[in-house]
């Protein structure tokens, strides 16, 4: 089995450190303001959330390397909403999916298809409510 070691480590005040083992690669956090935190860095849920974007794009990526598409820049805004009853949790993740104008109808459709099987999609998509808008620039 593959696995991959992920360090946490709190710093104090509210901020974390989180290392990725491998590639030293490091991540801070806060707790938001609407938390009792500071807001200065990204919020554990706020990873989360960026983990859905990032999931999306990487997939259709690989897809499009495996095909032997160039694929210029994709952007995807995500919009994180917490629920504001019960216990404190994402409620939903928008993602706005902005496309390079390029992608013929069958590339952007197979694109569209492949992000459906994002990873991270579909970890959460039975506890969250995710929203995938297309947009082709």
């Amino acid at each position: 089995m593959n696995s991959t070691r992920i360090s946490c480590r709190y710093l104090g005040d509210l901020h974390t450190e989180v290392k990725h083992v491998s590639s030293r690669s490091l991540i801070y956090t806060d707790a938001p303001k609407d938390h009792d935190g500071n807001g200065e860095s990204f919020a554990p849920t706020d990873l989360l959330a960026s983990a859905l974007g990032s999931c999306v794009i990487t997939i259709m990526g690989i897809e499009a390397k495996r095909r032997g598409w160039e694929l210029d820049e994709i952007n995807v805004e995500v919009y994180k909403k917490m629920s504001t009853e019960g216990p404190r949790k994402i409620k939903s993740l928008i993602l706005e999916i902005h496309m390079p104008s390029k992608l013929d109808s069958h590339q952007f459709k197979i694109l569209q298809s492949i992000a459906e099987d994002c990873p991270v999609k579909l970890n959460l998509e039975e506890s969250v409510d995710i929203e995938l808008n297309w947009y082709q620039e």
